[in-house]
């Protein structure tokens, strides 16, 4: 059984804003089992709207379609009068969903809504009325051809809010799709993993797929089918912990979703603390660490020594080393990472410096050239990286090595022994 989500707005298809719907419902949909066969993004066109919706009722894989945006006020908002045309049903006034607009207005701005907004109490014929407390476009199902067709506003929050609603509605499958375990490991590439992995796939039953997906320097992979059953299921767990045992030093997803929460559980739970210095990252690393709820716990502080007077005032970066090595170096990338790690009395001290461009670089020291220190009270480690791609980018992958750097040397050799 498939599904489509349908996202209707200009602002989309014409780069305005951002998708986030599409992706939340792919997501949540193939947890269910529902994998979407079609993801389409259309524009506030009638005629393009209705040749989609036609296109996706002649799919007879598809049986639940999931429709996002124009349930607004306004004369552009068109989904509920084309979507009742398509489907041969007249659109119908709920008299609790006008109450339900005036008590929102009178309770969010002390007044009467509009009359346009009156619209929005129009659902199609014999469509069941999903109430909205967080706006005044409601929700409704429909169903045509035998399909069960889910409209949500597309206000992204309540797109989520009606999610758990929308799964109490969701037609039986017996014929799932099923994704298995998703394993994410860092420090390896994707070509060489997937040539490693290979012993392991060649026994694969036909209908077990693997799908990588490559991300910063990570590696996610996952095995997927659209049979779900218990032959499918018990491979597929087999092969997931075998790859697990043998790529254990490169996993950080058994730690967590991202490397960040990797790390930090890890410092936590060997209690060890930790401090950056920054360069060309700008304070990204520490942004990413602190985001991590609890991380009081081992993040003691960051600096952001974006200048060579910075570096020398704040850590104790000597200047006769700048000047002779530059600011773009192993020497001042060693001295940031040990430098902060003394003056913060932690366990750890991490120190980056590059050049995220997209000017400063030269032919010795191109844009993209980033040195990571890494202290501990074992010894010191520094790595050369050469990055390609935008500022954004840079810093990005800046960061993204360094915690890799770090997780690896979690993993591998620091313990407790002060």
């Amino acid at each position: 059984m498939k599904s489509a989500i349908l996202c209707i707005g200009t602002e989309i298809t014409t780069g305005l804003v951002k998708d986030i719907n599409a992706h939340f419902l792919a997501f949540n949909l193939t947890a269910v089992g529902l994998s979407p066969k079609l993801v389409l993004f259309v524009p506030d066109q009638k005629e393009t709207i209705t040749k989609t919706l036609q296109f996706i009722f002649e799919d007879e894989e598809i049986q639940s379609i999931f429709i996002t945006g124009g349930l607004g006020p306004t004369q552009d908002d068109l989904t509920r009068e084309i979507l009742a045309e398509v489907i041969g049903k007249k659109l119908c006034f709920m008299p609790e969903q006008w109450d339900n607009i005036i008590r929102f207005y009178q309770k969010i701005r002390n007044t009467l809504p509009p009359e346009n907004n009156k619209k929005q109490a129009f659902i199609p014929e014999g469509s069941l009325l999903l109430e909205n407390p967080l706006g005044t476009a409601p929700g409704f199902v429909s169903d045509f051809k035998d399909k069960k067709i889910f409209v949500i506003p597309g206000v992204p929050k309540e797109t989520e809010y009606f999610w758990p609603i929308i799964k109490t509605h969701l037609p039986s499958n017996d014929n799932q799709f099923y994704r298995s375990e998703m394993i994410k490991i860092c420090g390896v590439g994707e070509s060489q993993f997937e040539t490693e992995l290979q012993p392991f796939l060649s026994s694969l039953p036909d209908t077990l797929q693997s799908a990588y997906l490559p991300f910063f320097g990570e590696v996610w992979f996952y095995l997927y089918s659209y049979q779900k059953n218990h032959q499918v299921i018990q491979s597929a767990e087999n092969i997931i912990k075998k790859i697990k045992e043998v790529w254990k030093s490169f996993l950080f997803s058994q730690w967590g979703n991202t490397l960040e929460q990797a790390c930090g559980k890890l410092l936590r739970e060997k209690r060890l603390t930790i401090a950056t210095a920054e360069s060309c990252s700008g304070g990204l690393l520490s942004h990413r660490l602190t985001n991590i709820p609890g991380s009081s716990a081992y993040f003691y502080r960051g600096y952001v020594v974006y200048s060579n007077q910075a570096k020398i005032d704040t850590v104790g970066v000597p200047s006769s080393l700048i000047a002779e090595y530059g600011a773009v170096s192993e020497e001042v990338a060693r001295a940031l990472a040990e430098g902060v790690r003394e003056k913060s009395h932690t366990d750890i001290g991490i120190g980056i410096t590059g050049i995220a461009g997209p000017s400063g670089g030269s032919k010795q020291k191109p844009v993209g050239l980033v040195y990571i220190g890494i202290s501990n009270f074992q010894h010191t480690q520094v790595k050369k990286h050469l990055f390609s791609g935008d500022r954004e980018v840079i810093k990005m992958l800046s960061t993204q090595s360094a915690l890799t750097q770090l997780f690896l040397q979690l993993q591998r050799g620091i313990n407790d022994e002060r």
